[in-house]
């Protein structure tokens, strides 16, 4: 009895556990068919465009994982986000746009979208048509004819995808102001394709293992491209019938050419690595008047080629070749160019010219062919530092056969000296030299260098054109890496002549001042010259006085001694004049003191 109340117990368990486990795929089923919720109005649905027909300007629809097989059209502002890029998959299912953005300031993110369908009947995976304000971010983009398309649309962002496997990962078609940065292009046929589109921004792209292009442009303008990576593509920028265009901070690394133009002019390209292509590093038919500065060349089969381009501009540029398979000499076919800017050219690794007059460029001209030469070729790499003072940046210029890093700017508000610091790392052993460019603006002539709180072995100013002057000094650096110092001893000077200044005042009193003595000596001197003299005046007035006095007494007593002679017979012998008078009684006076004696 008690063996069967527990078998039906047990029975009764297995029962219960079995609606249990039989009722939650039922929930389950019951969450996947609503796998799309507005969070705004927290109401569910089953598609995506359900959801879009439905939303409310301003809302955000959240899509959960799966696989969705839609069209979507996106005709009003709002947010379209997945729950996680790599299962939030929207397939197009071989046919047609996937997603078409037709309405302004829509969001999309988080997503896969997928499979439009045979090449010449579909168009994009994102199709964003005379639109503005969208962004598309963090989404897998694949299988299209074009992974994005903006066609007549401007001021969108396109940030953080992977776009592959496309025959063209991105197209622009008179699109304009646009920005697209930090994405992948990968395996690709053409990675990003630009036609009549004007002063859109590329930053940070990955465009890379794509069978033809990198970047394609035709007949564009004032476009902007920084620090992107295009390596291994066929051509890594290609330029058709495109101006105004500016290139900088790029790798363009590994691809058969690196840069290409054609018919192409008063293009900049500055601070890009163009290094390890297997055909030509830059290559110019039928294009003039642009300008490439700064750049590294390195290593490419052959760096430049040049036919039937004129007026183009190539200085500060780095040639430097270390494999035997490659060379950095260009080749100009029908080409004239100038190769520096008056002052200074380009640094060519295989260059041996010496620097007698220790200026920082070579006393050798270097040869191109006889329309082409570098008359300033550079004695060590060039590398250009922005530093920036009072919210504005300067550059500043540096050729230098040791490696600079970590440029600073400093004011010193007790002494009012500027200065501009930077490191050094010796990379060759022995003696380093450095010619660097400073902008008056930032530190005012003259000058002091001071390596590692020692003045540099050489310094001076080898050229100045009013606003920059050139500064070239040799040091040995102490300590690794080494601290060198550029002061502006205008502040300074100013300092010292005030200081010798009050030296000088100093010593004028004091000159002065013994100048009042010496004038007041001689004053009492000369004042008892004179007072000797008014004596000597004095007693030669008090002697006229006595011989008149004396002359007349002599008159005066002649009638009486005459009448004493007549009366008593006696001769008497007066004094004839008052000096023999005088003369007798200096005699008198010296019998006295000899008898005295």
């Amino acid at each position: 009895m008690k063996l069967e109340k527990t078998s039906r117990l047990i029975l009764f368990i297995f029962l219960i556990l079995f609606l249990v486990i039989n009722a939650l795929p039922l929930k389950t089923s019951g969450q996947q068919n609503l796998r799309v919720q507005n969070l705004n109005t927290r109401a569910e649905y089953e598609t995506i465009q359900e959801a879009i027909n439905a939303a409310n300007i301003g809302d955000t629809l959240y899509v959960r994982n799966g696989t969705y097989y839609e069209h979507v059209v996106v005709n009003k502002t709002i947010s379209l986000v997945g729950e996680n890029k790599s299962n939030t998959i929207i397939d197009g299912g071989g046919s047609g746009d996937v997603i078409l953005v037709a309405a302004d300031d829509v969001n999309i993110r988080g997503f896969t979208i997928q499979n439009t369908g045979p090449v010449f009947t579909t168009k994009s995976d994102v199709y964003i048509d005379r639109s503005s304000g969208s962004r598309i971010s963090d989404n897998i983009i694949r299988n299209s004819l074009y992974g994005i398309y903006l066609y007549y649309s401007h001021e969108n962002s396109v940030l953080n995808n992977t776009i592959l496997d496309n025959p063209c990962g991105m197209s622009l078609t008179s699109a304009t102001n646009n920005v697209v940065s930090d994405n992948n292009f990968l395996h690709n046929s053409n990675g990003i394709y630009l036609s009549y589109s004007t002063h859109n921004t590329f930053s940070g792209n990955n465009v890379s293992l794509n069978t033809v292009y990198g970047f394609s442009l035709s007949a564009c303008t004032d476009n902007v491209f920084f620090s992107n990576n295009v390596s291994n593509n066929t051509y890594g920028f290609s330029l058709m019938a495109s101006a105004n265009n500016k290139f900088s901070g790029n790798n363009v690394l590994k691809n058969e050419q690196g840069f290409s133009l054609s018919a192409s002019r008063v293009n900049t390209f500055s601070g890009n690595n163009v290094s390890l292509n297997t055909v030509y590093g830059v290559w110019l038919g039928t294009s003039s008047d642009n300008a490439f500065l700064n750049n590294y060349v390195v290593n490419n089969q052959n760096s430049f080629h040049l036919t039937t381009s004129d007026s183009n501009i190539i200085y500060h540029n780095n040639f430097i070749n270390t494999q035997a398979n490659t060379t950095q000499q260009p080749i100009c076919v029908e080409s004239e160019n100038f190769w520096d800017n008056g002052v200074e050219g380009n640094y060519w690794s295989n260059h041996t010219g010496s620097d007698k007059n220790s200026d920082g460029i070579s006393d050798t001209v270097y040869i191109i062919d006889e329309k082409n030469k570098d008359s300033y070729p550079l004695m060590a790499t060039f590398a250009q530092f922005n530093i920036m003072v009072e919210n504005k940046f300067y550059a500043l210029d540096v050729v230098s056969n040791f490696t600079i890093s970590n440029f600073e700017y400093f004011y010193y508000p007790a002494n009012r000296t500027t200065a501009v610091k930077f490191q050094i790392t010796d990379n060759i052993g022995g003696k380093g030299f450095c010619r660097i460019c400073i902008p008056h603006s930032v530190i005012e002539p003259p000058y002091a260098v001071i390596v590692d709180h020692n003045t540099s072995l050489y310094t001076n100013i080898v050229h100045d054109n009013k606003t920059h002057s050139w500064v070239y000094f040799t040091y040995y650096p102490e300590y690794k890496p080494s601290v060198i110092s550029i002061l502006s001893t205008e502040q300074l000077v100013w300092y010292q002549l005030w200081f010798w200044t009050v030296i000088g005042l100093m010593v004028v009193v004091i000159i002065l001042l013994v100048l009042v003595i010496k004038y007041r000596r001689i004053c009492s001197e000369q004042k008892k010259v004179i007072e000797a003299c008014e004596l000597k005046m004095h007693v030669l007035e008090h002697f006229g006085t006595a011989r008149v006095f004396f002359e007349n007494d002599v008159k005066r007593r002649k009638i009486k001694i005459k009448k004493f002679e007549t009366k008593y017979h006696i001769k008497i012998q007066p004094h004839s004049n008052f000096e023999d008078m005088l003369r007798r009684m200096e005699a008198k006076k010296k019998e006295k003191e000899k008898v005295a004696n």
